[in-house]
Formats: structure tokens, sequence, C-alpha cells
């Protein structure tokens, strides 16, 4: 009985939300202050609702829980605890074992309204993901209401540049469908010298909303063709974190610097930063005691960034390694991701959470944000041994098999390493450390850079672009080091090898990482 109340509510809400919200003004109500119980009740009954859709419709889903022995339907009592006893999905698991069609509702793929964006992670080999029509007008909606949001606050007409990178990408591709109705727009790629153009032959007359990867958007504001002051700036961006320092560094330029939270596996602006987490967040790196009582730093090492999203379409949970688990609550979507593992880590609190611990440690300026009172979403990078590089994820297994294919390094190597950084100057950096065997001569970073980057770009499509687009002084960076030398010195001292390192600001020189040779474009 409980299972036919919930679906008939769930299906009468769905049509209120088809007929009345194809606007991004009515859409907002959704949205409206003091119902975040009820978005937060509503969202675990779609997903319900989904789960159960998916389980009888789809045929690779009822595969993947037949395989598992779990029953295609819940019960209903204590929801949360069955919803989350639900096998989890990631890409190996699920993604490369069944088929395109067969991972859609009905086993098939509508004749019509289907786009197809593509992802290409550290295989090298692109990941077509399919987004039916209802599905987009989802995200459309959702893309329009952030956008909505920052236009109501400008002075002058918005005329967004998308500087994403431009293709089967899904992020740029799906910008620019989203966002050209309801503004102007013009879709550049990450290309400076055609924004600088354009801001030069359209004016001053303008708020340019510029679009991007932090280290293009950076490198973008320190392009002296243009007199940034005599002109408005707001810069969004989105593929990897930016440390407070860095946001600042943007704010010269810009009057506003937010970043959105999405995957090519899943969506894009899943969750997005808004002024109260922007807020937030400082007051994270101000006062280490509400650190320690909201995030999990210390644990982790990295200051999350803080998103906010909507619990209406999205239940995201966080299992017992501290990974992000998603499910896309929408029964539109014609590919469904059910407790999805994008291999994240973070967590999710909500404002009843998060608002007494402000209270407490006397907070008030965070308070007095505009917010809206949706759940906080705490994130703290990849949890499967990877590292960004200019909107790129690269990750150490793509290096070991480089070594591994090369004659001359599988004999010479012992252990690899991604290091990230920021450096002085604030840019985000790679280093790639190679240490040598014990008693083996050493190599010429010079000789043997070229080459190993080369395989790296041709296995991952994205390295390759974000090294095509790098902003100067930011290429990768690599060297050979003596056995237990550098950043090796204290290998042989834990079980497991160190595959990935996300130093501090400054951490660099306490290493002695030899940053002489630089990947060329």
């Amino acid at each position: 009985m409980r299972r036919a109340v919930v679906f008939a509510f769930v299906w009468l809400q769905d049509g209120f939300v088809r007929l009345f919200t194809h606007s991004v003004n009515t859409h907002k109500i959704l949205l409206g202050p003091g119902i975040e119980p009820l978005r937060w009740q509503l969202g675990r009954w779609r997903a319900w609702r989904t789960f159960e859709r998916a389980a009888r419709r789809v045929p690779a889903y009822r595969a993947f829980l037949a395989e598992r022995g779990v029953a295609p339907r819940l019960r209903g009592a204590a929801l949360a605890a069955e919803f989350a006893a639900l096998p989890e999905m990631d890409k190996d698991s699920y993604i490369k074992r069944w088929s395109i069609p067969e991972r859609c509702v009905g086993g098939r793929l509508p004749r019509r309204g289907v786009v197809v964006d593509e992802s290409s992670g550290s295989s090298g080999v692109p990941t077509s993901w399919v987004r039916g029509r209802d599905e987009r007008l989802a995200t459309r909606q959702l893309l329009q209401v952030g956008f909505s949001r920052t236009a109501t606050t400008l002075r002058k007409q918005p005329f967004v540049l998308n500087a994403f990178s431009l293709g089967a990408w899904a992020t740029g591709m799906n910008v620019t469908t989203s966002l050209t109705e309801v503004t102007m727009m013009k879709s550049i790629g990450p290309d400076r010298d055609k924004i600088v153009a354009t801001m030069r032959e359209f004016g001053t007359d303008y708020t340019y909303i510029i679009l991007s990867y932090p280290p293009f958007l950076k490198a973008l504001f320190e392009d002296d063709r243009i007199d940034w002051a005599q002109y408005d700036i707001v810069a969004a961006f989105g593929g990897e974190g930016i440390s407070e320092s860095m946001r600042a560094h943007i704010l010269r330029y810009a009057t506003t610097a937010f970043g959105s939270y999405g995957a090519s596996d899943l969506e894009i602006n899943i969750a997005i930063e808004t002024e109260f987490t922007v807020a937030l967040r400082q007051a994270l790196v101000a006062d280490p005691e509400l650190a320690a009582r909201l995030t999990r730093q210390r644990e982790y090492g990295v200051l999350p960034m803080v998103f906010q999203f909507n619990p209406y379409d999205y239940l995201i949970e966080t299992n017992a390694e501290g990974e992000l688990v998603v499910t896309i609550v929408r029964k539109e979507n014609i590919n469904p991701r059910i407790r999805y593992n994008i291999h994240d880590r973070g967590h999710v609190l909500r404002m009843r959470d998060v608002v007494p611990a402000l209270r407490s440690r006397g907070h008030t300026q965070v308070l007095a944000e505009r917010f809206l009172d949706l759940p906080l979403l705490f994130h703290y990078g990849r949890s499967d041994l990877s590292v960004d590089y200019n909107g790129a994820v690269v990750a150490p297994d793509a290096l070991r098999d480089v070594i591994a294919g090369d004659p001359v390094l599988v004999r010479a190597v012992e252990n690899h390493r991604l290091i990230s950084f920021e450096d002085a100057t604030g840019d985000r950096q790679l280093h790639i450390a190679l240490q040598l065997s014990d008693g083996a001569g050493m190599l010429s970073a010079a000789e043997a850079g070229p080459r190993i980057v080369a395989e790296l770009r041709r296995m991952n499509g994205d390295f390759h672009n974000a090294i095509r687009t790098a902003p100067a002084g930011t290429l990768p960076t690599l060297a050979f080091y003596p056995h237990r030398a550098g950043p090796f010195v204290g290998d042989g001292a834990k079980l497991k090898n160190e595959y990935v390192w996300q130093l501090a600001a400054g951490e660099e020189g306490k290493w002695g990482l030899d940053l002489d040779w630089a990947a060329e474009r």
C-alpha cells in the first residue's frame, strides 16, 4: 500500500513539474526557502521509483542486480538504509561490461532527440555518453536557473564566452546548448587570442561571463593585451578545484569567481558554488576548529571545495571508503545511473548541521550571505589515485604502462609518481617523477621526456588537449631521481608504493623537485 501511495504522489508531482517548470521562473519554485525537508524526501522517493523502473526495464541493470542476488524491488521500510544497501556501479563494473543499448531503458536507443558526448580518461579509450531529450531539458533548466541568479545581479547585458574545450566533450557541448536561448553567447574554446579579439571587438558595454578551467582563466587574466580594469568580468570554472589564494588572484580581474561540480559519467553542474559556500570555505581556511567539525581535511590532507546541490534531482551518498555515490533520480534519463561511484572523495551535510556550527564559532558574516537551504557537498578530489591537470584527469597507471612499454625504462625505473602542487604564483603544476633502480645509471629527462609525454598524450585525449591549451609556465615537468632520493627519499617505509602526491603551496622546495625539463606543446 505504501508503495502505491508513494508512487502515485511522485507521479503527480512529476506531472506538476513537467507541466509548470518548462520556464526558468517557475522552475525556481522547487528552490524556494523552507521546503528543504520536502525536497529531500521527494528526492529519496524519486530515487526509489527510478531504481525500480531501471530494474524492470534496463537489461544491463537487471543482469547487474541478478549477479549480486538483489531483488528488483525495495520494500519501502527504512528506505534510506535499503537504498544504501543496493550495489554500487562504476565504469569498470557496469559501463564497460554492457553495451550502450543494454544500459538504456527498454534495451534500445531512441531514434530521435539523443545527443552523444564523450569523455576520455586515463585509459585513452573514449567513453560515449548518451543523453535524451527530456534529460537534456532538465540539465538545461538547471543551468539556466544558476545563470539567471547571476544575471539578475549584473549592471550590463551579459555576454557568455564559453572557453571550455569544444567538440564532443561533455562540458563545452552542454554549456552551449543549454544557455544559448537565454543569453548572448560565443563558444570559443580555450583560445586566448580569440577571447581577447572578441572583447576588443564588442567593447566594454557588456558583462563578460567567461567559462573555463581555472588554469586557463588565470593565464587569460594575466594577458596584457587587454586592459582588464575597463571590463566587467564574471568568472565561472569547472573541471578542477582551486585554492582560495587562486580565487583571490582571479578576483583581481573578475567581480565573482564561482565553480561547479559535475562529471561526464553523470551530468555537468550537479552542484554549484554560491556566495554562501565560498564564504563558508574561506571560514574553514581561517578557523581550523570549524574545519575539524565540518570537514575531513585532516584525514585527506586537502581543503575541500564546497558546493550546494538539489536533493530533488540527485541523491548523493558516501560509502565506507569515503567516496561519493550518486543517483540521478529523474526517471527521464535514457541511460540510468543508480548509486554510481565516480571515485571522488566527499560527503554531504545539510544546512541544519552546518548553521549551528557557524553560530557557535561566531561566523556571523557567513550566515549573512544570501543562501539557499540546499545541502552542502564537500569534495576532496579523486579517490582513484589520479591528479587533475588543466581540466584533464591523469592517472599513474597510464604512466606505469608507458614505462612498461619502453625497453629502456622498464629496466631502469623502479617507481613513479605524479606530483601536483601550486607554485608561488598560484599556478597549478604537474611533475612526473621517476625513481631509478638501485645501481641504474642516470637517464636524461631531455631525451626520454618527450617520448614519455607523447605516449601519455596519445593514450589520453584529455591530457593531450590540456597540454595544448596549457598556460605558459604550466607545462608538465619530468625528472629522473637516483634511488631513494628527492621525492622518493622515504620509499620502502610503507607496505604499498605511493603513486600520487598532492603538495601544499611551497612544499615542492622541501622535496627537492627537479623542474628544469618541461614538456612541449
